[in-house]
């Protein structure tokens, strides 16, 4: 079905949920009040670990 894909099939499902995570830990940290474009970077490039780190965050209180 997907054999003329140049790399293994599992490996774009990984990505697509690394980035799936990555867009909500952005919207975990936006919701405490930081940046959502920055989040959004250090969400797709970080993944699962930020989205840990949103979720242990504390609201930011500069606003």
């Amino acid at each position: 079905m997907m054999s003329h894909l140049p790399v293994d099939p599992a490996l774009y499902i990984m990505l697509n949920l690394h980035c799936l995570i990555g867009g909500i830990a952005a919207v975990v940290a936006w919701r405490k009040g930081y940046p959502l474009g920055t989040w959004m970077i250090w969400g797709l490039i970080g993944g699962t670990i930020a989205l840990v780190y949103a979720l242990l965050a504390k609201p930011n209180s500069s606003q």
